[in-house]
This record gives C-alpha cells, structure tokens and sequence, in this order.
C-alpha cells in the first residue's frame, strides 16, 4: 500500500494497473519520448471511403481485446458509440476496452453489452446514466478508469491510454479524410476532444452522415490523421448536446453559490484588464459566468479569453466585448456552434493544447479562474467531482488536469493565494467549485 499527500492509502494496482499516489499539484514530472502512431503510406488513386462499419472492421482489422475510442462531442445525442459497438457485437467481438472522452445515458445500450461481455473495460473522463449505474453495482467486470479531460489527453500522448482503432463522429467529411464539426445538418462545434486521438491512434476511422467534395473546408482535423472514410444515415443529434446542466440555474440555492462565486473571485482581485475565465457546464456554474459579466460591465474590465466548453451566455460575452477571444475545446449549446463556425475571435482548440500538463505548455496555464460543479466538498477543500454521498457514479472529472495559472501581476510573491487549495504545493490554484451540476 502507497500514502498520498493526504495520507490515505491506496493499493500498489489495481487490475494490473499501477496506481501512483497523488503527490501535490506539479509533483509529477515526465520523462522519456511521446507515444507514435505507425507510420503509413497512401499512394495516388488509393481511396479511403468504405460502404459500412462492417468493411470498417475488415480493414481495420478489429479483433477481441482491443482499445476503441469515442469522442463526446454530441453529448447526450451521440449515435456513433452504439452503433459501432453493436456492429462489433454482431461479428462476435469480445472484451473491448472502450476509451470514451464521456459516456451519457443516451449510450445505455452499452450495459447488455457489458453483461454478455463485448465490453470488459471502461476510461473515461465522465460517465453518467445507466452506464453509470452499471459501473456502480459491479457489472463491469475489470476496473473502470476515470481521468481528467487534460489527463485522458496526456495518456494518450504518453501512451499510457493506447487507442487501437479511433471512431470520430463528423459532422461533415470529404472521400479522403478532411473533417469539421462546424457544417452539415448535424453541426456539433469543436472536435477539440477528439484531437490526440486522430494524433495517436493505430487506426482512424472518420465517421459522417454529411459527404462532401474534396477538398472540405474548413478542416478541424486533415486528411493526413484520417485512415478511412464511412456514411451512415445519422451520427448524432446536435440538440443533444444541450441538457438541464448546460442552462443557467433557477434554484435559489444554487444561484446564492453563484452569487458569492462571483464574489469571492471580485474579492480575489483577478477581475482586471486581461482577465481569463473557464466556466463548466453546470447552472451553477453559468450563473456565477454571468454574476460575473455584470462585475465586468460595472468596473468596465476587458478580459482575455474564455476557454473550455462553450455556451451562448460565453458567446454573448465574447460579443458584447467583455472578452477577446474564446478557446473552445467543446460546444455546449447551438449558439456557441454558429460562433465556432462564424467569429474568427472563437478558435477551436485540441484537448492536449487546452490541458495536457506534459507539454511545452498548455492553455491552463496562463488561466486566472476556473469555476466548476462539484458533488461534495469538505472543510479543507478536497473536491469530489464523481460520486454522491452513496457511493454511486455521478458523473466524472472532466476539467482540466492543471491548476489555473498566476497572473503576471500577481503580488502574492510566491506565498500561496488566500483562494489556495491546501495541500497543493504551489500557489497556482483559483479554481472554484460552485453547485452540484457538470
């Protein structure tokens, strides 16, 4: 057994899993070279675009055992994830390891698939729904991974995460590979979740219910990533990306969180000229935003950017010019889908860019404050991100995996800032939990 900071023990692994106990923020340092994919050669005439998932599975070569992995950029009107593993299920497929960015309750059709063992293996940032109950009760017959969104990036780049075959759901796709998330009738916005896994992944599968000529444009992720191309009638709902918890809070609980959020961050002295914010997707969380908004407009402050997962309420702040830029890594609702698609002061951005802590340095870094849901939290400020006080699956980390940046004029001079979390070994921490909602 192995003591983390906190000093609680933990096993030495897990499930064949070494387990590395937490050792404050930054402790970790890495070493060694980043994961490849294989190398690959497409000569002129060869063409990538199959008629279905069947001849996918042929020239991928799916077999038992293997890694898939899933983007969740529709959210809760995600198609792809089922389909596929239906599809595999059919061609007698065992013992999958699905490696899903986020898994919601529109994917409950995985728990039979669980139970007549097509999937053994679950990592993921987020899991909700009866998926989540599965997962609870033991149905899962090999441990289930959680990371953090910055952390499933840097898995994979570290290959700690291996993806065998990755399926991307595109919105709108050409016959060699070039895809966006911004046109087509099922436009869902960023693909940013989806990025490290076209980087990494053994195989690519580009999967749209949209065809167009070549070349595609705009191009979130290019050709060069894509190893084949498929057409199914529909890859998602993009109304499914909107839920209760992407809508700002009318609970008068949760809106007097929001309301002293946005209070403590004022007290903070952060809201000046070049201020930075990330907001999750919880009402909770959206009202503090807008709490905020009006701290701005009354002390007339100009922010940087805005980053992470994207509403209308951070549109209409980038519009309004109480921000610059958006850096948006996923779209929480359609407005925000038209601004990725329309404003060029809304830059679409890779998960390993927004928060991978191993590289030349991600976008958290340079982050004031972040504000984010949060299932308990204690009088020392340890935060529980995923169960409830049962013990059952809630949600999941989500977020980043780095502690928000310092402010270039910051006057703490290295001592830890009065928002600190305790236990963190340096100063470098804002984030602010408001709510109960994701």
């Amino acid at each position: 057994m192995r003591k983390t900071i906190l000093g609680r023990e933990i096993p030495d692994q897990l499930d064949g899993i070494e387990l590395k106990p937490f050792a404050g923020a930054f402790a970790a340092r890495p070493s060694g070279t980043r994961a490849a994919p294989p190398v690959k050669c497409r000569l002129p005439g060869d063409a990538k675009c199959l008629p279905d998932l069947d001849a996918v599975f042929t020239k991928v070569g799916l077999k038992s055992g293997m890694t898939l992995s899933f983007h969740h950029h529709f959210r809760n009107g995600d198609m792809l994830m089922n389909q596929v593993i239906a599809a595999a299920a059919k061609r007698g497929i065992k013992d999958l390891r699905i490696a899903a960015s986020s898994i919601f309750p529109v994917h409950a059709p995985l728990v039979e698939f669980i139970r007549s063992g097509v999937i053994t293996r679950i990592d993921s940032d987020y899991v909700s729904g009866p998926v989540a109950e599965a997962v609870s009760s033991g149905l899962l017959p090999r441990a289930a991974v959680f990371r953090t969104h910055g952390g499933r990036a840097r898995a994979i780049e570290c290959g700690d995460l291996h993806i065998d075959v990755a399926f991307i759901a595109a919105p709108s796709a050409d016959a060699y590979g070039n895809i966006n998330g911004v046109t087509g009738e099922t436009a869902c916005g960023s693909l940013g979740y989806a990025f490290p896994d076209a980087d990494y992944a053994d195989q690519v599968v580009a999967v749209t219910d949209n065809l167009q000529p070549y070349p595609l444009t705009p191009i979130s992720i290019s050709q060069e990533r894509i190893d084949w191309v498929v057409e199914l009638e529909k890859i998602g709902d993009p109304n499914g990306i909107v839920s209760g918890t992407t809508k700002v809070t009318k609970d008068p609980v949760q809106l007097i969180i929001a309301q002293n959020a946005a209070k403590a961050i004022a007290a903070s002295g952060l809201l000046q000229n070049g201020f930075s914010l990330q907001t999750g997707a919880g009402g909770a969380s959206l009202a503090a935003a807008a709490f905020i908004a009006e701290m701005m407009r009354e002390k007339h402050v100009v922010g940087s950017f805005i980053m992470g997962g994207i509403t209308g309420l951070l549109v209409k702040m980038l519009e309004e010019g109480l921000f610059k830029r958006i850096l948006d890594v996923q779209d929480f609702d359609l407005e925000a889908v038209r601004s990725v698609r329309e404003n060029p002061a809304h830059e679409e951005v890779g998960a390993c860019l927004y928060a991978s802590p191993f590289n030349s340095g991600c976008i958290v870094n340079h982050l004031d404050c972040a504000i984010l849901g949060a299932t308990e939290i204690d009088t020392d400020f340890n935060v529980n991100v995923l169960t409830g006080s049962a013990g059952a699956i809630m949600g999941g980390f989500g977020r980043s995996q780095r502690r928000c940046g310092r402010r270039k004029d910051d006057h703490h001079h290295g001592q830890p800032h009065p928002l600190a979390h305790r236990g963190d070994q340096g100063p470098r921490t804002h984030h602010l939990h408001a709510g109960r909602n994701r």
